[in-house]
């Protein structure tokens, strides 16, 4: 399969070559329709991905050495086109296409998505024609002219004189990006539609065009925000635009995640936290904080205004109620740090007191700042009991538990405060262990078994609603298995069907040891699992609680007895111990486990290897050698007394371990295997 990279390598020779009129790519042939076609339908192609694909003339990587021509479209920024291709085939048409350009005075030719069929060949007869004129810049002046009043308006050819007026303090990206901006305001202009107040409009196309490439590259959105002024020079010359802003187009085109994050790079590198920003950055930072605010409430967005807010860059006025509400609940938890009888601030008529010792309570919880928290709390308490559990929801404790703390008295405060929330609290720790990250999950799910019985009520809530991820239901299940009673049973039935068997597996142990009637048949079915860990630990349960023995103890016997050398060795080796489990709890009739044990562990003799019959794997004979011992009829020692002269030394030790008593589980099960049946014990 193709990657992006090779589509655009493929379609930029093609290009080439119909650029450069090269054989059968000339116009004038009759089969040049079919080849412009298949151009085409590359092109298309690409751009299901990408809203363009842009050729753009950069500086030279190496001093001295000659430009290069970069490409966007093929990832978050933009990347040499020699390096997409490699140096042995790059001279054949990177230079190519760099002589294309420069002989026309271009720095950008973009391709954007929506180019149709007779847009293309348009393009192409007007491209690929000679040159009519002699000097570059006028050639591309024709050529954009040209392309203009056929109607094309998906391809986009930026000229040098198109860029903003040289800065040694603008970088070239900066550059590149301003004048394709200027470039499509122009053409704008050619068609009527560029006024102050349907730039705007027009604002997200032409961002897009523009800085598409840099929309992840902050530092890049910065500089082109910063460059405002020259951009504002080069628009007042145009026509009806002499008081236009161009930071204007630029702030309502951005995505809001570009916007908020070249935003938090402005203030990282503006001032300190507790500083007000200057100029140019409070002007670009005031015009960012009116677009956010017309913007639909965003989590990011409105963590972000808050921020602007403390900053005194946007007035608390000017924020919606509940984002005022945080700001003065976030100066009131500072403020009580340095003097714990600072009273709360009433704020204007729209701000509810106890929504603000709501939001005061999840800040504290979130910074971890329990005494502040207690303060908090009784004042809550005082003004209305009833909205404490409202504190308690699941962002809270998300936040609460993004930096839980190390030192067990942190730990245990935090658990100290939980109890005011009661179910609301616990109900909140389990959602996040269900849906949270791995971290959260794990403190989540210590809190819950520090909560007792409140938190193995809500893993059991949790677990009933349906949790998919493997890690947070593993942990659910553990908070809730050691304290669970029978009412969690059918809870742990649901378990079984996860599609995890991890989860199917511990879920199994779990009801087994809440509730023995309900776990019978469900063990006994956990047999059928198609995963074989889970059918071992149905074997294990049943070997040492005896569930399901009416039905596993018969199909353990088949294991052994007939399946032995064709099933998987640890499930047969699970079956072994049923076998011996059940006949040393007196469970199982003597002469049944005698005669599977014997019949598997026997030495075969002249005729069984005529009939094809096979010794079974080392590990399952060792551990019905094991087995037998432990048994210790008079039919397994005279087996014992044959293995024991076998010519295998590790089946001769085994048989003489059994033979002077010593056998034991550990023993004849490998470390693994030993490790399953202890964890069938204690899971």
């Amino acid at each position: 399969m193709h990657t992006l990279a090779d589509e655009v390598v493929e379609f930029t020779m093609t290009l080439v070559r119909a650029l450069h009129r090269v054989a059968q790519f000339d116009p004038a042939k009759p089969n040049f329709p079919r080849v412009s076609q298949r151009l085409h339908k590359e092109l298309t192609r690409l751009h299901r991905t990408q809203p363009e694909i842009a050729y753009v003339v950069g500086p030279p990587s190496l001093a001295g050495g000659p430009p290069e021509v970069h490409v966007d479209g093929t990832g978050p920024m933009r990347t040499e086109l020699r390096r997409l291709v490699g140096p042995s085939i790059g001279g054949a048409f990177v230079l190519q296409l760099l002589e294309f350009m420069q002989r026309r005075s271009l720095v950008i030719l973009a391709l954007s998505r929506g180019l149709t069929d007779t847009e293309w060949n348009t393009f192409l007869e007007v491209v690929a024609a000679p040159p009519v004129e002699s000097d570059p810049a006028g050639e591309g002046a024709r050529l954009a002219k040209a392309l203009l009043d056929k109607k094309v308006s998906h391809v986009a050819v930026v000229r040098d004189i198109d860029l903003s007026p040289l800065d040694p303090h603008i970088a070239w990206p900066v550059r590149a990006a301003l004048g394709r901006l200027g470039r499509d305001v122009r053409a704008l202009i050619a068609t009527g539609e560029a006024k102050p107040t349907t730039l705007v409009e027009h604002s997200e196309r032409l961002v897009a065009s523009m800085a598409f490439s840099f929309f992840r590259k902050f530092d890049v959105l910065r500089s082109i925000l910063w460059s405002g002024p020259a951009l504002d020079k080069m628009l007042g010359a145009l026509p009806g635009l002499a008081a236009f802003r161009a930071r204007e187009i630029f702030v309502h085109g951005l995505p809001a995640l570009a916007l908020v994050g070249t935003t938090k790079l402005i203030l990282r590198d503006a001032c300190e936290a507790s500083q007000v920003p200057v100029e140019p950055a409070i002007s670009a930072l005031r015009a960012i904080a009116e677009r956010l605010l017309k913007d639909p409430p965003e989590r990011k967005t409105d963590d972000l205004l808050r921020e602007l807010c403390r900053r005194e860059v946007v007035p608390i006025t000017r924020l919606p109620p509940e984002l005022q509400e945080w700001v003065l609940a976030e100066n009131w938890v500072e403020a009580l740090q340095k003097r714990p009888s600072t009273e709360p601030p009433a704020g204007s008529a729209n701000i509810d007191p106890v929504r603000l010792l709501q939001k005061a309570m999840r800040c504290a919880f979130s910074i971890h700042r329990f005494v502040e928290a207690n303060a908090i709390l009784m004042r809550l308490r005082i003004t209305s009991a009833k909205a404490i559990p409202a504190v308690y929801d699941e962002p809270t404790m998300e936040a609460m538990l993004a930096g839980f703390p190390d030192d067990p008295a942190g730990r245990h405060g935090i658990v100290a405060l939980l109890e005011e929330g009661r179910d609301t609290a616990a109900d909140s720790i389990a959602a996040v262990v269900a849906q949270g990250e791995p971290k959260l999950r794990e403190a989540g799910a210590w809190v819950l078994t520090e909560m007792k019985a409140r938190g193995v009520a809500a893993a059991l809530r949790a677990l009933d609603q349906g949790v998919e991820k493997e890690e947070a239901a593993y942990l659910l299940l553990a908070c809730a298995k050691d304290s669970a009673g029978p009412e969690a049973a059918l809870v742990f039935v649901k378990q079984l069907k996860h599609p995890s068997p991890k989860v199917r597996r511990y879920a199994l142990t779990a009801l087994a040891e809440a509730d023995a009637d309900v776990a019978e048949s469900y063990v006994a079915e956990a047999l059928s699992d198609p995963d074989e860990s889970v059918r071992i630990r149905a074997l294990l349960l049943c070997a040492n609680t005896g569930l399901g023995s009416a039905k596993i103890v018969p199909q353990a016997i088949r294991f052994i007895s007939r399946d032995a050398r064709g099933a998987s060795p640890p499930v047969v080796r699970a079956a072994i111990e049923v076998v011996v489990s059940r006949r040393q709890a007196n469970a199982l009739a003597g002469v049944d486990a005698d005669d599977a044990l014997c019949r598997l562990a026997k030495p075969i003799g002249f005729f069984g290897r005529l009939l094809g019959h096979r010794t079974p794997p080392a590990d399952v004979l060792v551990t019905a050698i094991s087995a037998l011992g432990r048994l210790g009829s008079a039919q397994a020692q005279k087996v014992l007394r044959q293995l024991s002269k076998s010519p295998d030394p590790d089946v001769v030790h085994a048989a003489g371990e059994a033979l002077a008593g010593r056998s034991s589980k550990t023993m004849a099960l490998s470390s693994v295997f030993a490790s399953e049946v202890r964890s069938a014990k204690k899971v």
